[in-house]
């Protein structure tokens, strides 16, 4: 179910890109608190994200993660889409790594970031979010 949701939404933000304007260009650090809903109940941990041109740059301190996005797409409505690639971390590395690759939806209201990442795992759906506040560089 969760890989259906992501490949609709991933449909219609390629219908919607072709038609979009110059892409949103993200600059700088953002900070705050990312939420897991999934699992028996929500789990909250501190992340960052970073932009340098059309890559960002996500760090999960407590869960000793991070990644890089690349840009997919974006949206008439100032929507961009990127792929996240956990650089470090990744669960499945030998080394006790906890993360996994994901979709990652981003909406950018002045100094605010809204966060929407999704994924699947063996077939079930995981959804998380985060509301970031531009941070010291």
């Amino acid at each position: 179910m969760r890989a259906v949701v992501v490949a609709v939404a991933l449909s219609v933000v390629a219908a919607g890109a072709s038609q979009a304007r110059s892409p949103v260009e993200l600059f700088g650090r953002f900070a705050g608190t990312m939420t897991e809903h999934y699992g028996k109940a929500p789990k909250s941990y501190p992340m960052t994200l970073s932009f340098k041109g059309d890559e960002g740059y996500t760090s999960y301190p407590q869960l000793g993660c991070s990644g890089v996005l690349t840009r997919l797409a974006s949206t008439l409505e100032g929507y961009t889409i990127y792929k996240e690639q956990i650089t470090r971390g990744r669960a499945g590395d030998g080394a006790g790594g906890t993360c996994i690759d994901g979709i990652v939806i981003l909406s950018q209201s002045k100094a605010v970031i809204t966060l929407g990442w999704y994924a699947s795992e063996q077939g079930e759906p995981l959804f998380a979010s985060a509301r970031l506040t531009e941070a010291p560089n």
